[in-house]
């Protein structure tokens, strides 16, 4: 954490995702802070020049507003293009965007030659939105898909997708001759698996994000305590991943132990059976 003087940080380049400010927000975190809350830092950018700002712009105008000129603030190595796509997603665990917000980040997402590759299921997990919402944007802004795109499982592992045919039902034909099957109609049915299946994947973690908000919004707690809860589950449930893989590697590893030490007693008694001494 480090604290920088309001003046040096930047707040002209686009990285402001919502379409304006809530003023009633503002005032509200402004008279919290002069009660003595302390509030999370705010998120910037800094580029070794400037500093831009990325999280935290309701906290920022609210500590201009009580007339303090310095502010927390965690620093994060990086261009102002690295602050605009951390700010594209910096509201899944605070005030969320609106459908209109989240429909201006889609598109400028999709303007980027990099985000624009990215899939549909990609883009709504680093929004917090689903995959469906994407692909309505797409298809309300005429985008046109290009033909490959990366695809990143939950593990983290990157592949290559083509997309010239996702989606599209084809038409069934009865066959004169016997089919000859080739790699490539393999290779296109293993691509849209991966699509469904991490669509799939993203709207079971949306679904329980959605319960985890509902939870919390009954919650009669202050909004700084909710944004914490929101934070400490989301951490929890991210441990709670990680122990889950690394189980079942650890099960793989045990049946593969239990195969081989099968394998052996086979081996050993087969051996005794044949060199087996007569009395």
């Amino acid at each position: 954490m480090k604290l920088l003087n309001i003046a040096d940080i930047r707040i002209d380049g686009g990285t402001q995702t919502r379409v304006k400010l809530i003023q009633e927000k503002v005032d509200e975190y402004a008279e919290l802070m002069k009660d003595g809350i302390k509030f999370p830092p705010v998120v910037v950018f800094y580029d070794g020049k400037d500093y831009w700002m990325s999280a935290g712009f309701h906290r920022y105008f609210g500590n201009r507003k009580i007339g303090n000129t310095t502010i927390e603030c965690e620093v994060i190595e990086g261009t102002v293009r690295d602050a605009k796509l951390y700010a594209y997603g910096a509201n899944k665990h605070g005030l969320p965007h609106s459908p209109e917000e989240n429909r201006l980040i889609v598109i400028e997402l999709l303007k980027d030659p990099e985000w624009s590759l990215w899939t549909n299921a990609q883009i709504a997990k680093h929004i917090g939105i689903s995959a469906m919402t994407v692909g309505r944007i797409k298809k309300a802004n005429e985008v046109v898909e290009p033909e490959e795109k990366t695809y990143v499982n939950k593990h983290g592992q990157e592949s290559k997708i083509k997309t010239k045919n996702l989606g599209k039902k084809k038409e069934i034909k009865r066959p004169t001759t016997k089919p000859d099957v080739s790699s490539a109609d393999f290779n296109e049915a293993d691509d849209k698996i991966k699509e469904l299946s991490h669509t799939i994947e993203e709207l079971a973690d949306e679904n329980t994000l959605l319960r985890d908000k509902i939870a919390i919004g009954q919650w009669d707690a202050s909004e700084i305590e909710k944004i914490d809860a929101e934070e400490t589950i989301a951490n929890l449930r991210e441990q709670l991943r990680v122990a889950n893989i690394e189980i079942a590697s650890l099960r793989d590893s045990r049946d593969m132990f239990q195969i081989k030490y099968a394998e052996a007693v086979k081996v050993i008694n087969s051996m005794k059976k044949k060199y087996k001494v007569k009395e």
